[in-house]
């Protein structure tokens, strides 16, 4: 096992899971064990590095002056569909191209995961099934570790200056909260936060979320004849009225969707909440304007019951940055050529922290890590994409 797997395993068993129910920053007080290792290792290797306030490690290895900087960026902590605690890590040196068994009965094999067909015969890290993985976006910092790592060991290669942002708090959307341009000093940078290693990824859904509230009437269902108006009936019969081909179980590509996240309530009060995406502009505000429409249709149909929508955007589609400045899509284009990898340019079916830190002044496409099926038991990371993926990094920074 190479240093930079063995780098990635140790901070996967860190446990860093995000709390959505936490008004602190960072959500967990245990997101900044990882943080705290990081600067740790950072000041071994003679890089200074800085945790803020916020739990976000800067840190900067200086380069050549007369070139841009380049920052690199990765979350530390996880989602939370699937227990990050007491992560064990399972590596398979050569993967033999059959079922991976798991504990709790659990398995994995390519029946159902097709791809893990084309990793047979190399090494791969898998979870032991009672938890996720990590490498979202574990990968990515390890991956942004071992980048720094081989410039330091190779003082004799010239590399642009590169700037270092970990962030707590992205699986909840919080990454880019406190985002210091200044602190960053990167004049372009990239989000190690994806998949494959061919894809840069330099458009993102327009986001929001609407929270719909139900005020309906309570009586005993004994005589409840002509008075009562059950909330949870409307909140039904609400998400009824959206157009039911926009669910994101029949979306791909560049379709939007309405996506229910979560409900609550009882006959007299309930509430929906729900994600809202599109990667096209005027398509996204006619969806948010469905909710409202919906909601005055709900008060005309229910006159002794209440409909009330709050819709609050979370983040734009990033290739409206790239459109005014192409720089670090360009750059990563012309890096991929000399590698002789043909880059692919796809839509990202979610959110990035590149996309704030883009309207925020830093234009940050996002990249690959060699990890795949993020947010549960059966992810995985591959050996071969891994290590693809820090040659990447590597001449992406070198001058």
């Amino acid at each position: 096992m190479t240093k930079e797997l063995e780098r990635f395993i140790r901070y996967v068993e860190i446990d860093t899971q995000s709390d959505d129910k936490s008004d602190s920053t960072p959500s967990a007080a245990k997101e900044l064990d990882l943080s705290r290792e990081l600067v740790k290792e950072l000041g071994e290797m003679g890089i200074a590095a800085t945790l803020d306030e916020y739990g976000r490690v800067y840190a900067k290895l200086e380069g050549e002056k007369d070139l841009p900087a380049i920052g690199l960026n990765s979350h530390v902590d996880t989602a939370l569909e699937v227990s990050g605690a007491n992560v064990k890590a399972n590596y398979i040196p050569s993967y033999d191209g059959g079922t991976i068994k798991m504990k709790d009965g659990y398995s994995m094999s390519p029946a159902d995961f097709p791809r893990l067909a084309n990793y047979k015969g190399s090494g791969l890290v898998v979870t032991d099934g009672t938890t996720l993985l990590g490498g979202d976006d574990k990968a990515g910092v390890a991956i942004i570790m071992a980048t720094l790592d081989h410039y330091v060991s190779h003082p004799e290669e010239k590399h642009h200056t590169i700037c270092v942002l970990f962030t707590p708090d992205e699986e909840i959307g919080r990454g880019p909260e406190h985002f210091d341009k200044k602190k960053f000093g990167a004049d372009f940078a990239y989000t190690i936060d994806g998949a494959d290693p061919d894809l840069v990824e330099d458009e993102n859904f327009n986001a929001a979320h609407a929270d719909v509230e139900f005020a309906g009437v309570a009586i005993h269902p004994g005589e409840a004849k002509g008075k009562m108006v059950n909330a949870l009936r409307l909140a039904a019969e609400f998400d009824g009225l959206l157009d039911p081909s926009e669910r994101p179980e029949l979306t791909a590509g560049y379709e939007g969707f309405n996506h229910p996240l979560q409900m609550e309530g009882t006959a007299e009060h309930a509430s929906l909440r729900y994600l809202i995406r599109n990667h096209d502009a005027a398509a996204f505000e006619r969806q948010k304007r469905e909710f409202v429409d919906a909601t005055k249709e709900m008060n005309r149909r229910y006159p002794r019951a209440h409909v009330k929508v709050t819709i609050a955007d979370d983040y734009r589609n990033m290739k409206e940055v790239f459109d005014r400045d192409p720089r670090a899509v360009k750059h990563a284009d012309e890096v991929y050529e000399k590698l002789g990898i043909k880059a692919r340019h796809e839509p990202i079916r979610g959110g990035t922290d590149g996309a704030t830190f883009s309207f925020l002044g830093c234009p940050t496409p996002n990249l690959g890590t060699g990890s795949y099926n993020h947010h549960g038991r059966f992810e995985y990371l591959s050996e071969k994409d891994f290590e693809t993926m820090i040659g990447i990094v590597i001449a992406l920074v070198r001058a």
